[in-house]
């Protein structure tokens, strides 16, 4: 009979007494007990009161597990070939670190046995489903996209491997599109998530993403399904887009030590249930210490779809990839301690501070067994590179729309050429009005430089070399004053020479990453093929300029698809000018740039200007 007296949790022996569940482990637990053979340890007690009403869960799949583990299942069962794989037949119990599981380590082995499998010793995820055939129309895609093509039509037909894309997101819950930069990872992602039939898409992305994606959105949906959320204003739509910097405003970050007000906790990015996040340069979360990702990691918590957005998921080390593997449940980062050792050749020591108390510190900057950590990871991750010889053009141009942040700068500068306009009182030629909003072009290409440094940083980080053309000298001295030792200039003051230097270091000196060229003097007769990304900070009238200055990249001996930027405020003559300039570059097919050097767009444009804003003159 059971002796209760010497049990420490008299509660769990009584459960143990009335057992007739069918948990084999749970059973055994009892038989030993009852018997008085064995001391129930506190571990045993924990799983009898967590799995005492838990029904067991047919499995029936092989999954791989890992060398080191198969080493210990060796000695442990005296086995005399190491397994690489088990039968799971049944869950028992799991628990954040293991699965409990019954099943077989060898194919001729006659009887099941009961296994604790460490979820950071499996190859393959327990519930991952089969791999299925995705279907997808992408005709009706082709159809609903109102994307301006250069040559004046709408709708784009995916590349095969934008498609391949589309179906692997749509095929993984929770995973990493780890496409080369240019290669379409917003069309992709939202192509996905309108064939995915989720209801609400949280979109969080850097702020000055915000405006491209929303017009990225709406080339497919109407405008009033898709919402971009300000500093305090909550209104969520199908589409809901907020960045990363204001996640704070709309949850908060729960501090027990502190006392809260009722409202004074915000939770609306968690209560709205949104059904599918997708994290834009989700490499901005590698930190899982940082403030946006904690709130992150506690806003997913509860979303089924997770899709991670970021050409480079490795920064610099193996430890920037664990908190994107936690996002998409790798069992990895069950154990944070065995990642670290295990691939970031982690070290810890003990640091007395002056207080007297002894603090824990640990150094994971290294690196350790990389390809286990490729094989085990590559599932959750898509990644392509354009040197995967894709199914690409020669030359991308893709418009980057941003959103002015002076409009009252802006709106100065401009009121200023409209007063003007209105007050000469007689008709002028197009030429004195190119003189006036001179002012505010200089005013717009000031405002881009920033954006233009951010493109060409991400192209940097990416490995690549980029091209920034420019019209006027305060932008070309801003770039150059950002940029220092990584960058050469071209313009129109400097001597032959000089502007060769440029060229030359540019072309074989791998430590100079960007070159800064006046859109005239730099946009013709020069070679720079090492360059793989072109950004045109600001626009001219002429087509030809453009395109000449495209192809200083994109030539003969340039190996790689060439992706020229275009960043584009809204709300501003900017986009004006742009779609007139792509409009026209479609008459007039300038494929190579030296053609039609006669046409210009500036009295088109004076002319528009004047009916847009009903001017006399």
């Amino acid at each position: 009979m059971l002796d209760l007296s010497k049990l420490k949790n008299r509660t769990v022996l009584i459960k143990l007494k009335q057992y007739d569940g069918p948990n084999e482990y749970i059973h055994r637990l009892r038989s030993n007990a009852l018997k008085g053979n064995v001391s129930l340890t506190t571990t045993q007690v924990d799983y009898i009161n967590e799995n005492y009403t838990t029904e067991p869960m047919t499995i029936g799949k092989v999954v791989e597990i890992t060398s080191f583990f198969g080493e210990q299942l060796k000695e442990k069962w005296e086995l005399k070939h190491t397994p690489e794989r088990i039968l799971v037949e049944t869950l028992l119990a799991e628990n954040d670190k293991s699965y409990h599981v019954k099943g077989k380590l060898y194919r001729n082995q006659k009887k099941s046995e009961l296994y604790f499998l460490p979820k950071t010793q499996l190859n393959t995820d327990l519930f991952e489903e089969e791999k299925v055939d995705i279907k997808v129309d992408f005709d009706k895609y082709v159809e609903m996209d109102s994307y301006l093509l250069p040559d004046g039509t709408v709708g784009r037909t995916p590349f095969e491997h934008q498609k391949n894309g589309i179906k692997f997101l749509l095929s993984k819950k929770k995973c990493i599109l780890a496409d080369d930069m240019g290669l379409g990872k917003t069309y992709q992602s939202i192509v996905a998530s309108l064939d995915s039939g989720v209801e609400k898409v949280l979109v969080i992305c850097p702020a000055n993403a915000k405006i491209n994606w929303k017009r990225e959105i709406c080339n497919f949906i109407p405008e009033d399904e898709v919402s971009i959320l300000k500093t305090g204003h909550w209104n969520p739509k199908r589409y809901t887009i907020i960045n990363y910097d204001i996640l704070k405003n709309f949850h908060t970050l729960v501090d027990g030590r502190k006392k809260y007000d009722e409202n004074s906790i915000r939770r609306e990015l968690v209560n709205h249930g949104f059904d599918m996040v997708i994290l834009d340069e989700a490499h901005m979360v590698k930190n899982p210490k940082s403030q946006r990702a904690k709130i992150i990691n506690e806003v997913a918590k509860d979303i089924d779809y997770r899709w991670l957005l970021t050409g480079t998921p490795i920064a610099n080390r193996p430890m920037d990839y664990f908190n994107l593997l936690y996002l998409c449940d790798s069992p990895l980062t069950t154990n944070w301690q065995y990642f670290a050792f295990r691939y970031c050749a982690a070290k810890k020591f003990n640091k007395r501070l002056k207080t007297g108390k002894v603090k824990q510190i640990w150094i994971t900057d290294g690196s350790s067994n990389l390809e286990e950590l490729h094989n085990r990871t590559k599932k959750y991750v898509m990644r392509r590179v354009k040197e995967d010889h894709l199914d690409l053009p020669d030359k991308i141009i893709s418009p980057y729309y941003l959103e002015m942040g002076d409009t009252k700068g802006y709106n100065t500068v401009f009121d200023e050429y409209l007063k003007w306009s209105e007050s000469v009182g007689r008709s002028l030629g197009s030429g004195r009005h190119m003189v006036e909003l001179m002012v505010l072009r200089k005013f717009i290409s000031l405002k881009k430089v920033e954006h233009s440094i951010e493109i060409a940083e991400k192209a940097i980080e990416e490995g690549k070399k980029i091209i920034i053309f420019t019209n006027f000298t305060e932008s070309f001295d801003a770039l150059m004053s950002h940029f220092g030792k990584l960058s050469v200039g071209h313009n129109g003051k400097m001597n032959s020479t000089k502007k060769q230097n440029s060229i030359d270091q540019f072309q074989n000196n791998k430590n100079v990453k960007v070159f800064v060229g006046n859109l005239i003097s730099a946009g013709t007769a020069i070679t720079l093929t090492k360059a793989e990304v072109v950004i045109m900070n600001d626009l001219d009238f002429v087509p030809a300029n453009h395109a000449q200055a495209e192809d200083r990249a994109y030539r003969i001996s340039q190996e790689n698809t060439v992706n020229v930027y275009y960043p584009i405020f809204e709300d501003t003559i900017d986009i004006m000018m742009y779609e007139m300039l792509q409009r026209k570059r479609g008459v007039i097919s300038t494929i190579m740039g030296e053609e039609h050097k006669e046409i210009d767009i500036s009295k088109d444009f004076i002319s528009k200007l004047k009916l847009n804003h009903k001017l006399k003159n």
